[in-house]
């Protein structure tokens, strides 16, 4: 497999690179928004209240590139403050409607939304999406937590439903320059139906800025000036006096615009405690693992870095901020002027350093990207410093091509000419089938101290196709797919060092259950610590099945068999296959119920036995329970308990772990794990949020993130002076 992804994870990725290629747009639909008096927000009102708005229709479905077959209103308006929208929308299926707390569970319900750019090509994206019932989401290339304060309203009757939005202006960035463009969408999640208003008949995607339409009128909207942000933290800790738990703290996360499209960014003395954030698992790798950034300083900022196109790809992360401690300050410049984006930011921490700097141009019509950073770590005895360049094409048809090259230098390297990395590829596509190929190159040495490099030293190509079939109403089946992926590398010394075969199969039911199968074989080399004679080319394989009942529905064939989401479905998946030294066999078991009109309980029991040729075996399991309820729009709780129990199944070694060693994974330079410790952890963790339009309230159990739970409670409140969080 490749390094730290599961083969179902390589396959995903592969048609999310499929479907990237979309075909050559017509003329985009144009709207003159007008300037109106602000209309009800009540969405049982008539629509006579929003007569002076403008009006359009959603006429195309993009998921299955035909007519849309049911209807779609939607309408817009401005006072110059706000922007105003409603929806009006006939639906035939029984409607899905289960979250009722803002920005939690989106992907699972019908809903509605409209994409904004307000410099067009070149700007921010913004989307604000809500379902039937009001509940809403928003998203932003500004900031991945993006989550200011705006209103939306929702009501559902036989035959359908109506939304309204009430948008600040001055949440948005760059909305003085004229330009704007937008889209309107509507998904039906029962039949994968994603209406749009303008579009190409070939396209896929309904986000795709270069088929949405355009806004005229705009120009006469006042600028916002964009507001500087502090948000103030103070925060309490209790714990029993023997842990030394209890503590208090202040600190600030701090943004302050220098133009309309640019920020100086600032986090002292920053709490990051991830108390809802549970990311553990035991899915079996011989990698080291990715995990999800979540704290503010560096979500701010990660839209600007790791730009590198790379398909049929291994884990490469010049810059991975996990991996990064939390800084006791840290300083940052991001944004955007016109075809450029850039970011830089010095984070200093106990003895050390970390910095990054990157700049990006893409041309504006979206068909050419450069793609430049730098990233730095200074410790006492360790410096490293690579670079990184990166140059891609896709001409909106049916090509895309990429290159990248990076150099590693500092005092971990020890050969110079065996620390870059080579990196090209490419792939044609049409709607329904795709092929693309790659080749790279990665020194021994390439390995950044603040990166995650998975696997160093392989040189080689990936491969992979795919066919995708979407069915019309008359059938009972939604969607079909196989796809297929080869790789072969080789190391420094000319040794075959990794190879990976495998094929995917899904078949999804208008009834929403959806089978996959996982066929293949997967090898890597023990280049570490042994000779040319005694180096073991061992297999890392898992061949199975996943069958899953209230799966999501395809959201686009670039997400197939990655479904959208449901809020309740039912997985039980099994592999096997030789895994190193022995057979392993693991079992992943979830579901997720409704309890009430407001709460879910989800239920996970994972297991893995590895059995070992010399006899004996290593077994771990993964038992998790957890209970949320939306306690209103703006509030929610949640309560987790989860335990990891035994040892991971091993790659190289020959005995199983007398489990006398509990700790973390230790990696070795080649990015592959060489110890597993053993694991008997419990994590209790309760969690309560409430957001108003300035402040957050958190109040704390243990920590959901950690593998056990640290025996405090925490209090913490937000206060956000300025402008609202994430803007």
């Amino acid at each position: 497999m490749h390094p730290g992804l599961t083969k179902r994870a390589m396959i995903l990725s592969a048609y999310a690179l499929l479907w990237t290629c979309v075909a050559s747009a017509q003329t985009p639909a144009s709207l003159s928004i007008p300037s109106v008096d602000a209309p009800s927000l009540d969405p049982k009102a008539d629509v006579s209240a929003w007569k002076n708005a403008a009006t359009v229709t959603l006429p195309w479905d993009v998921q299955h590139q035909a007519k849309a077959t049911e209807q779609t209103t939607a309408r817009i308006g401005t006072d110059g403050k706000f922007i105003y929208v409603r929806f009006d929308v006939t639906q035939r299926e029984a409607l899905l409607a289960q979250q009722h707390t803002n920005n939690v569970g989106d992907g699972t319900d019908d809903e509605v939304w409209i994409d904004l750019w307000p410099d067009g090509n070149s700007g921010f994206y913004y989307q604000f999406a809500a379902t039937s019932n009001g509940t809403h989401f928003q998203y932003s290339s500004e900031n991945s937590a993006y989550e200011p304060t705006w209103e939306s309203y929702g009501t559902a009757y036989a035959g359908g439903f109506t939304v309204t939005m009430k948008i600040p202006l001055a949440i948005m960035r760059g909305v003085g320059h004229g330009g704007w463009k937008a889209q309107f969408v509507r998904v039906v999640r029962s039949t994968g139906e994603r209406q749009v208003w303008s579009y190409d008949r070939a396209q896929i995607g309904a986000d795709d800025v270069r088929y949405a339409g355009v806004l005229t009128g705009m120009k006469a909207v006042a600028a916002a000036r964009p507001q500087p942000r502090v948000g103030l933290y103070t925060l309490g800790q209790v714990g029993s006096r023997a842990s030394g738990l209890s503590t208090s703290r202040v600190g600030a996360d701090v943004s302050i615009p220098i133009t309309s499209t640019a920020s100086f960014v600032a986090t002292l003395h920053p709490d990051f405690s991830n108390v809802e954030v549970d990311q553990q698992t035991i899915s079996p790798t011989a990698f080291q693992r990715f995990f999800n950034e979540v704290r503010p300083f560096f979500t701010q900022l990660n839209n600007n870095f790791n730009n590198f196109d790379c398909d049929v790809c291994p884990g490469i992360n010049e810059l991975y901020t996990p991996g990064i401690p939390t800084p006791r300050d840290g300083y940052a410049l991001e944004g955007k002027q016109g075809p450029m984006s850039f970011g830089a930011f010095d984070a200093l921490g106990v003895g050390r350093t970390d910095a990054a700097q990157s700049i990006g141009y893409q041309t504006p019509d979206n068909h050419w990207r450069f793609s430049a950073q730098r990233v730095a770590a200074d410790r006492a005895s360790v410096h490293d410093d690579i670079d990184t360049t990166g140059f891609s094409f896709n001409d909106g048809k049916h090509v895309d091509a990429y290159f990248n090259y990076g150099s590693d230098s500092g005092s971990n390297v020890l050969l110079g000419n065996q620390a870059q990395r080579y990196d090209g590829g490419g792939f044609v596509a049409t709607n329904t089938f795709g092929f693309g190929v790659s080749a790279r190159k990665i020194g021994l040495y390439y390995n950044p101290v603040d990166g995650l490099v998975q696997h160093p030293d392989i040189a080689g190509y990936g491969t992979y196709a795919a066919k995708i079939w979407l069915f019309d109403d008359k059938s009972k089946m939604n969607s079909a797919g196989i796809s297929g992926f080869i790789d072969r590398y080789h190391n420094m010394s000319g040794a075959l060092d990794q190879t990976d075969s495998a094929i995917t199969l899904d078949a999804l039911t208008k009834s929403r259950i959806d089978v996959q199968v996982f066929l293949g074989s997967s090898y890597l080399l023990q280049n570490f610590a042994c000779s040319a004679a005694t180096c073991v080319f061992t297999p890392i394989s898992q061949n199975g099945v996943s069958l899953t009942w209230h799966s999501g529905t395809v959201n686009n064939p670039g997400n197939f068999p990655n479904h959208a989401g449901s809020s309740t479905p039912t997985n039980i998946s099994y592999n096997t296959g030789r895994f190193g030294p022995g057979r392993l066999d693991s079992w992943f078991r979830s579901t997720t119920m409704r309890a009430g009109t407001r709460g879910t309980i989800s239920l996970e029991l994972d297991s893995t036995r590895q059995a070992l040729d010399s006899g004996g075996a290593n077994i771990q399991w993964l038992e998790r329970l957890g209970y949320t309820y939306a306690t209103g729009p703006d509030s929610s709780l949640a309560v987790g308990v989860r335990r990891i129990v035994g040892t991971a199944p091993e790659v190289f070694a020959a005995a199983p772990s007398t489990c006398t060693t509990v700790g973390n994974p230790v990696v070795n330079a080649q990015g592959v794990v060489v110890f597993q410790p053993c694991t008997g952890a419990w994590n209790l963790s309760f969690a309560y949020h409430h957001r108003t339009p300035h402040d957050e309230l958190f109040f704390a159990y243990g920590d959901a993130s950690q593998l056990s739970t640290v025996p405090g409670y925490i209090v913490k409140l937000i206060h956000y002076f300025g402008a609202e969080k994430g803007t």
